[in-house]
């Protein structure tokens, strides 16, 4: 029963206020998590890149050993050009970095790298902003300050978990890195789950959770890999992918969204001269101007460019 939203401006605009109003709108679909990831929002040269990444461990000495680590890994393959503290708690660090000289296919390698480091993850890189925990968007929004953040557009999701643990990892959206910033957030059940991840990982898919949802971003990344539109691709998920969902799905310059065929999990999307917004709920819609309303069809897609 989760939520799932979706917003695309013609240009630059408050994505996360928006994205965190639609959601606070649906929130009784789910608490146990929370997350969004915004596009356009800054503004970076091509060797630049965002990156989130999390030292566990209680004890604050290792911790600490781990970030100097960490920062000697990075800068011996690239600029640092910032590393700073996003959240802290007593058992963990979460830091952001802004890192420079470098390109998509020398940053997958780095995060592989930073992920073989004990109590390290990287839970996010790219040229976007990807913030997600547990808890309810209130606490998002107030640990992370997810309303200060402009984009052009993002997707956003609370969570009532069904099909994994409820903790950071797990929590929506998921990235792939088989092509740049591509991410997904999703609501119901990926009943063939287990078959699609061994066909991907076959094709060299790197799989970092046992949540269904993040098959789905494998799946449309690899598509897309293969020369698929975005439209071509989700139009194939359909087809291919079994269960209840509703999903939507995030890129640099699109915006897209797919309801399974036999109609088991809710999408709508609205729409008028600035904006193209989808929910998983007609109230996360409500407080949009002169928004003509659509509810999707079993098995229909519907992609959108700013």
């Amino acid at each position: 029963m989760c939520g799932i939203a979706g917003i695309m401006f013609r240009g630059r605009r408050n994505a996360g206020e928006t994205l965190i109003k639609m959601m606070k709108r649906f929130q009784h679909r789910g608490t146990d998590s929370s997350g969004v990831a915004i596009y356009g929002g800054v503004e970076l040269s091509p060797d630049e890149f965002l990156m989130k990444i999390e030292i566990f461990d209680e004890d604050v000495v290792k911790r600490k050993k781990r970030r100097e680590h960490v920062e000697k890994v990075i800068m011996e393959r690239c600029d640092l050009d910032s590393f700073r503290i996003l959240r802290t708690g007593p058992l963990y660090t979460i830091y952001d970095a802004r890192l420079s000289k470098l390109d998509f296919e020398k940053l997958k390698s780095l995060v592989r790298e930073l992920n073989s480091i004990e109590n390290v993850t990287v839970l996010n890189a790219g040229k976007f902003e990807l913030i997600k925990d547990v808890g309810p968007v209130e606490d998002l929004e107030n640990n992370f300050r997810v309303s200060e953040l402009p984009g052009t557009h993002g997707i956003g999701h609370t969570r009532y978990s069904t099909e994994s643990a409820v903790d950071r990892y797990r929590a929506h959206p998921f990235q792939s890195y088989v092509v740049p910033d591509i991410t997904v957030v999703h609501n119901g059940q990926i009943t063939n789950y287990w078959k699609t991840r061994e066909l991907l990982e076959e094709k060299g898919h790197i799989f970092t959770t046992d949540n269904d949802t993040e098959c789905i971003v494998h799946y449309i990344a690899d598509k897309l890999r293969d020369g698929y539109s975005l439209q071509e691709a989700l139009e194939e998920s359909v087809n291919e992918l079994d269960g209840p969902f509703a999903y939507i799905i995030a890129t640099p310059d699109e915006i897209g969204v797919a309801k399974d065929k036999l109609g088991l999990r809710p999408a709508l999307v609205g729409h008028n001269r600035d904006v193209f917004a989808i929910a998983s709920e007609e109230v996360a819609l409500e407080f949009f101007e002169d928004l003509d309303v659509e509810y999707l069809a079993p098995g229909e897609v519907r992609t959108f460019r700013g």
